[in-house]
């Protein structure tokens, strides 16, 4: 009978360990409030068309990473076709300027030449005026001698006199003529027109001079035509009033931490100022969008930690509370690029920052945006919920 109330006895023992065994982890789990109605979503930016224009070099594609490369290109017709226009006058300007100044170039070449061979012309004549120099300075010096022995009359020596200061005064002169024509050449050589020059060349430089400010107002008028900007395209809204509406050209760039989510636009594609173009999310800021019963919303608080998974995954992402709004509160579902599809009318919103290597490199699955997941909150559990009063 003893051992009949012994064994009995064990039994309840085993039974009663078997049945506290799952305790440690009913009582963790306790602790932790689980939601399984959330979502991975991130804010979803627009950006809109900040010109009238046709689309064009469009790369972005949804699930992409644009990079440095421009998203699409906007260009408006009617301003490029005043554009086109003015490039048309300005290559005809340009080959005008051009033939212009070859044929300046030529006529100075000419006269360059010209000069140079009247420089060698003289030079040779100024040998042989030296030399006769020279001997009729020999020539006087003998008669001075002749006429000191009476040899020679007075007469003669002021004959002599006179060719002597006759050939010295050719040498003088074409010595002056031969550094004139230097001169000349080298003005020439720096651009510098001496104002006895041929009336051909004096044209063919007023040809030039005005072709040249042609050209620059041209310039200025396709400056102002074009006007072509970047838009770099960022969180906070554009301006109003920030675009040149007579731009002819505009570059669309996103930020590098962007995913394409929607294209709006096909290449050729005509838009108007404000047309919505595409949409991109940041993959830098993802987010986990979970329904809490508003009940429960007065235990959660700002940075409450909160472990997140995936369904389908394994393992948790740590993640704390960014925003807690009730269920009357107004969030326009198409400020985030997911939404939660279910809620009843008491279920607040409870927005949790994440930060996750894998989703963020998960770019052609937009970083797992819309993935269903369920949130467990720490320190709130049934514990918290029922016997709070009692554990405070």
């Amino acid at each position: 009978m003893k051992a009949f109330f012994l064994k009995k006895q064990t039994t309840w023992i085993v039974v009663l360990l078997i049945a506290l065994l799952p305790l440690p982890t009913i009582f963790n789990y306790m602790q932790r409030f689980v939601v399984r109605n959330g979502v991975v979503t991130a804010f979803r930016y627009d950006v809109k068309a900040p010109i009238d224009g046709v689309v064009g070099n469009l790369t972005a594609e949804p699930g992409t990473i644009p990079g440095e490369k421009p998203a699409l290109r906007l260009s408006n017709k009617r301003n490029m076709g005043r554009y086109t226009t003015l490039e048309k006058e300005l290559v005809s300007l340009e080959e005008s300027l051009s033939q212009s100044q070859s044929s300046l170039a030529e006529y100075l070449d000419r006269i360059i030449r010209d000069l140079e061979q009247s420089v060698a012309i003289l030079e040779a004549r100024h040998i042989g005026e030296r030399a006769a120099l020279k001997e009729s300075g020999q020539r006087r010096k003998r008669t001075l001698q002749l006429v000191e022995a009476t040899v020679a009359t007075e007469e003669d020596a002021d004959r002599v006199e006179t060719g002597y200061r006759q050939d010295e005064a050719q040498v003088q002169t074409t010595s002056l003529e031969i550094k004139q024509l230097k001169h000349r050449i080298r003005m020439l050589a720096q651009g510098m027109f001496p104002s006895d020059l041929s009336d051909s060349v004096i044209q063919v430089q007023e040809r030039i001079n005005t072709l040249q400010l042609d050209i620059f107002a041209c310039k200025r008028r396709m400056s102002e035509a074009e006007t072509g900007f970047s838009v770099q395209a960022t969180p906070s809204p554009l301006p109003e009033g920030g675009m040149n509406n007579r731009s002819s050209k505009a570059t669309v760039l996103l930020p590098e931490t962007s995913v394409v989510w929607e294209v709006d636009v096909q290449d050729g594609m005509e838009v108007a100022k404000g047309d919505r173009l595409l949409s991109y999310i940041d993959r830098s800021q993802l987010m986990v969008m979970v329904a809490v019963d508003d009940a429960t919303l007065e235990l959660i608080s700002h940075d409450h930690p909160v472990r997140i998974r995936l369904f389908g995954r394994k393992g948790f992402i740590d993640g704390k509370v960014s925003r807690v709004m009730g269920s009357a509160g107004i969030w326009h579902s198409n400020h985030f690029a997911a939404a939660i599809m279910k809620k009843s009318f008491r279920d607040g919103r409870v927005l949790v920052r994440i930060e996750d290597d894998q989703l963020y490199d998960e770019v052609e699955k937009f970083c797992g945006v819309g993935r269903a997941v369920y949130a467990e909150f720490e320190g709130i559990g049934l514990l918290e919920q029922y016997f709070g009063v009692f554990l405070r």
